[in-house]
């Protein structure tokens, strides 16, 4: 008996480390998109700075304030332009590097408020209504005189990449799905994940 016991035990691990596995993988499986400036130079940047948000004490912008939370990004971040060769340069930057996240559906026509929001963008880092971008359709929603609408689902971490010279952006990228229930999901390998997958985007444009 106690030997069937057993086996039947066993049986059971093995059963539910097979049903928990696709659950992980759904969890830390992504809707990730990007952007870019078909002119800009990516292969001549080499050295970066973070925009004036990453390093102030407020909030994310848009969603969640939490100072741990944004250090974990900014860390995964970090790490990914480490491993393109990146080097910090807060002096003269080729780029300046920003990002927010949105806990909840965000759809914003044109730029004020978004790409020139006070507490995300430095008064000298972007210049307004300048962005160089080509975006997705699926993205974009509509045109109107104050420029495009852009949606962004809850639970999405957007980075995004400044021409320093320029003020213009250059690159954006972003991953949707970060969510634990109603709310954003702040497991840090999840985050990691989420901007390692982002910056595989950014690959397709210094391979391009």
């Amino acid at each position: 008996m106690n030997t069937i016991m057993k086996k039947l035990k066993k049986a059971l691990v093995v059963l539910l480390a097979f049903v928990a596995t696709p659950i992980l993988a759904q969890n830390t499986n992504y809707r990730v998109e990007s952007d870019k400036d078909l002119s800009a130079p990516f292969s001549k940047y080499k050295t970066f700075a973070w925009a004036q948000q990453v390093n102030s004490a407020q909030s994310l912008a848009y969603a969640v304030n939490d100072a741990i939370f944004k250090t974990a990004i900014r860390d995964a971040v970090a790490h990914e332009l480490a491993a393109r060769e990146y080097k910090m340069d807060s002096q003269n930057p080729d780029i300046l590097v920003n990002f927010r996240v949105f806990d909840q559906p965000v759809e914003m026509t044109g730029y004020e408020g978004y790409f020139r929001d006070a507490n995300y963008w430095g008064a000298n880092e972007v210049r307004n209504n300048n962005l160089g971008l080509i975006t997705r359709t699926h993205n974009t929603t509509g045109t109107t005189d104050r420029g495009k609408q852009y949606y962004f689902d809850k639970g999405t971490v957007m980075i995004q990449l400044v021409d320093a010279k320029k003020g213009v952006v250059v690159w954006q990228g972003y991953a949707s799905g970060l969510t634990d229930g109603n709310a954003f999901d702040k497991n840090t390998d999840h985050v990691t994940k989420a901007v390692h997958q982002i910056f595989r985007e950014y690959d397709l444009v210094l391979n391009n």
